[in-house]
Parts: structure tokens; sequence; C-alpha cells
């Protein structure tokens, strides 16, 4: 909700908040650069999520 194109929470921000989507987005963008490297992980090693599933099964 929050990443571009779509965005549609950001844009809510932006207006409530009378700033410019330029700077909401530059605020957001160490938070997606982050939720990118969690996922490129998760798909690089997918034992990050089975092993610990396993263990409550």
């Amino acid at each position: 909700m929050i990443t571009p194109p779509v965005g549609a929470v950001l844009n809510v921000v932006c207006g409530v908040a009378r700033i410019r989507m330029d700077d909401a987005i530059k605020g957001v963008m160490p938070f997606m650069v982050a939720q990118l490297i969690v996922l490129l992980l998760l798909i690089l090693f997918p034992a990050l999520v089975t092993v610990p599933a396993a263990w409550f099964h």
C-alpha cells in the first residue's frame, strides 16, 4: 500500500501532511530496501522459513 506506483496510503499521507510525494518516497525508501533484502534472503535460503516451521510440527 505504500510502494509506488500504486501507493494509495502514501498518497493519502502526502495529502494529509501536505508534503510532496518525492519527500515521502525518500523517507520510505530505506524500509523498502530492507524489505527487499529480507525477501531475497528468504528466496535464496528457504530453510530460514522451513526449518523453524518444522519445529512446531
